[in-house]
């Protein structure tokens, strides 16, 4: 019988202790190889984040595991820099850990080639089935997603447009925003769904898609992810 070949990996990750059960679970199969690893806390101040290019360029791994944080934080700095990547490797299979999601920012990116969404929540449990199946081509998705991303499926899909990046033109119309948008935009950065920001600030549902919809016109964006990027990158996230 051939050699089965090796699926070599590469996790970039804010999470000291999700980085490590992750190395600690992939490393135990003989098939898998972690050929880098990178912890990065703070994309925007960490001088390590310059090697994670480098290093993907090197090793050119057949899965990428980056966690949500992280790539929000790429995004908002230099989304042009991941359409690049993304182009010039093609045969590059990225799932994205996930903690807060909405289904919407789950459909976008799946829609711009991400092939493996995984629930931080379920630790590294099945870290392993997920790398297997995104390597071999098929998308990954634990049940749980799935149930969630197909009962909204067909009312968010029309709704959803390919990312554009933001632009200072996008940044200075923060201004524009009042006190309590900012505030919402703030959990959207975060991933919070409209149920989550309304038990948070004890608003209606209704109250927080009337504050998403203004923030959304004030600041010319089209989605909640544009949204997103546009306060990340202003360095206004986290105050």
């Amino acid at each position: 019988m051939p050699e089965q070949e090796c699926i070599t990996v590469a996790i970039i990750d804010h999470d000291k202790d999700f980085l490590e059960n992750c190395l600690a679970s992939l490393r135990k199969e003989s098939d898998i190889e972690v050929c880098t690893s990178h912890l990065l806390t703070n994309i925007l101040k960490d001088t390590a984040a310059s090697e994670v290019g480098k290093d993907i360029y090197r090793y050119q791994p057949k899965v990428i595991l980056i966690c949500q944080k992280v790539l929000r934080e790429v995004a908002a700095v230099d989304l042009k820099m991941i359409f690049r990547m993304r182009d010039a490797f093609p045969q590059i299979r990225t799932v994205v850990t996930v903690e807060h999601y909405t289904e919407e920012a789950a459909m976008i990116l799946i829609h711009e080639g991400v092939r493996g969404l995984y629930r931080r929540e379920l630790g590294p449990t099945q870290i392993v089935s997920c790398v297997r199946t995104v390597a071999k081509g098929d998308v990954w998705l634990d049940a749980y997603l799935i149930g969630r991303i197909v009962e909204e499926f067909s009312k968010l899909y029309k709704h959803i447009d390919s990312l554009r990046p933001p632009t200072k033109n996008h940044e200075a119309k923060l201004s524009l925003l009042s006190h309590r948008e900012m505030e919402i935009l703030r959990l959207i950065a975060k991933s919070y769904t409209n149920v989550d920001i309304g038990h948070r600030l004890f608003i209606s549902e209704k109250t927080v898609k009337t504050h998403i919809k203004n923030i959304f016109e004030k600041l010319g964006v089209r989605n909640r992810v544009e949204a997103m990027l546009v306060l990340i990158r202003s360095g206004l996230a986290g105050q």
